[in-house]
C-alpha cells in the first residue's frame, strides 16, 4: 500500500488548517477571540457627532453713556493733567494723556455690531474670520450680568483672549461642542474687565 491511505481517527497526523469555502454554511467568526470589536464602533469613545451651532449676538455689551459720562471723562483727564504738570512738568506726557482721553471718548461712542457666530468640528467662525481650535489651550464660561460669554484662551502669550456672547438657550450646545476639543477651566473677569464694567465702558 502506498502513502495515500485515508487518515484514521485518532492518528497523530495534524489536521490541515481550516479554510473558508463558499459552500460552507457557517462563515468564519467576524472577530478573533480576545479582540474587542467595540473599538471599531464610531459611537464609542468620542461619542456621537454633535450638530454645528450657529447664533447671532453683539460683539460687546453696549453700556448707556450719557452726557455725564463724557463730563466725568473730561474731569478725570483734567485732574491727571494737573498732577503731571505739578510733579513732572513733562508736556509730552500731558499730550499723551489728552490723546488717550480723546481716543477713549471716540471708542466709547462706537456701537457694537451684531455678528454671526458658528461652531463646528474645525473651530469658531466670527463673521468672516475663522479661528481653529489649535489656536487655543482652554475655554471658560463667564457671566456678565444677564449675559453669558465664552472665553477662548489662546496658546500665544501676547494674544488676547477671544470672548463671545451668547443667549442662555445656546449655552449648553456651545459647551458640548467646544468641550470635545478644548479643556474647560474656571476663570473670573480680570482687572481690566472689572474696571470697564465699573466705569461702564
Amino acid at each position: 500500500m502506498n502513502g495515500d491511505q485515508p487518515v484514521q481517527p485518532g492518528s497523530d497526523q495534524p489536521e490541515a488548517p481550516w479554510q473558508y469555502k463558499p459552500e460552507d454554511t457557517q462563515a468564519a467568526p467576524a472577530t478573533p477571540p480576545g479582540i474587542d470589536d467595540t473599538m471599531d464602533d464610531p459611537s464609542m469613545g468620542m461619542g456621537m457627532d454633535l450638530p454645528d451651532v450657529t447664533w447671532t449676538a453683539s460683539e460687546f455689551i453696549d453700556h448707556d453713556k450719557g452726557t455725564m459720562w463724557y463730563v466725568s471723562l473730561g474731569g478725570a483727564t483734567l485732574v491727571v493733567i494737573i498732577i503731571l504738570y505739578f510733579f513732572t512738568h513733562d508736556f509730552v506726557s500731558i499730550v499723551a494723556v489728552v490723546t488717550m482721553a480723546v481716543l477713549l471718548g471716540v471708542v466709547a461712542r462706537r456701537k457694537p455690531r451684531v455678528l454671526e457666530y458658528h461652531l463646528d468640528a474645525s473651530g469658531l467662525t466670527i463673521g468672516e474670520m475663522f479661528h481653529p481650535y489649535s489656536e487655543f489651550k482652554s475655554f471658560a464660561i463667564l457671566e456678565d450680568g444677564s449675559f453669558g460669554s465664552i472665553m477662548l484662551v489662546p496658546l500665544k502669550r501676547f494674544m488676547p483672549p477671544i470672548s463671545v456672547y451668547f443667549s442662555a438657550e445656546n449655552q449648553q450646545q456651545i459647551v458640548d461642542v467646544v468641550s470635545r476639543y478644548l479643556p474647560m477651566e474656571n476663570r473670573e473677569h480680570d482687572a481690566i474687565d472689572r474696571l470697564s464694567r465699573r466705569i461702564r465702558f
